[in-house]
């Protein structure tokens, strides 16, 4: 264990030194890793890499393309404690569940999570690349790259590719069949739309009262902005951690 906590440590010191995770973001992720190790040893943390590493590759892909995104966006790319415990959390409390109550089905938690949680990441980080401009999936009207439940067909391609990516190497590392893998996929990919549908719906929406621009910040233009739409309280990180657990109990609810 005391390998993994290392493994864990210095991933999150390399993420912090790339700029992929801020201070916070870092011992959060270190102690993701830990708990994962805890219950699928190192096959959980290589899953946990696989999700890192391409998540990190691709926000800094084109990174010149996506400056207009971040006055729409809460966070940057830098990923803070909040958002790695959105992420990871869920993956995280399946490495303790296997540790008291060794089951199955919490493999299968932990791999739809991620599942879910990389193609999310693979959507939001290739979709807004997209030539076309995105549809909103509630209103079906055009809208800016980067709102909250915009979809473009590069992003759901992406988000599919992303969550087949955990669903085959986790199989394949944990030795399970064809059907888990397309289980994996499919509960990845699921928990990928709902996080669209939800922050179409529920998500808090601000607006900037100086330039008027829809927004997930609560200050724009240094100035406070004022809320449109959503449950207070309900913004980017409570929609990832709520998909991820939407997508982590389809993949678990194969095994019931």
């Amino acid at each position: 264990m005391i390998i993994y906590f290392f493994i864990s440590a210095l991933t999150g010191f390399l993420g912090y030194k790339v700029q992929a995770l801020s201070k916070k973001g870092a011992l959060a992720a270190t102690g993701v890793g830990c708990m994962i190790a805890l219950g699928f040893a190192w096959k959980g943390l290589l899953l946990l890499g696989i999700f890192f590493l391409s998540s990190t590759i691709w926000s800094k892909y084109q990174s010149e393309q996506k400056h207009g995104i971040d006055e729409i966006v809460e966070k940057g790319s830098s990923r803070d404690q909040y958002q790695v415990l959105a992420n990871g959390g869920v993956a995280a409390l399946a490495g303790l569940m296997m540790v008291i109550f060794p089951k199955e089905v919490w493999t299968l938690i932990l791999l739809s999570a991620i599942a879910t949680s990389n193609s999310d990441t693979w959507a939001s980080e290739l979709g807004v690349l997209s030539s076309r401009k995105p549809l909103h999936i509630k209103t079906l009207k055009i809208v800016p790259a980067g709102t909250s439940g915009a979809v473009s067909m590069l992003g759901i391609v992406a988000s599919f590719l992303g969550s087949g990516l955990i669903g085959v190497v986790g199989s394949f590392v944990f030795n399970l069949s064809y059907q888990a893998a397309a289980v994996v996929t499919f509960a990845g990919f699921v928990g990928c739309l709902s996080d669209t549908l939800i922050g179409a719906t529920i998500q808090e929406e601000f607006q900037c009262p100086e330039c008027g621009k829809r927004t997930e910040r609560r200050t724009h233009c240094g100035k406070q902005t004022v809320k449109l739409t959503g449950i207070k309280g309900f913004n980017n990180d409570v929609v990832n951690f709520v998909s991820s657990v939407i997508g982590g109990l389809i993949g678990g609810a194969w095994l019931l």
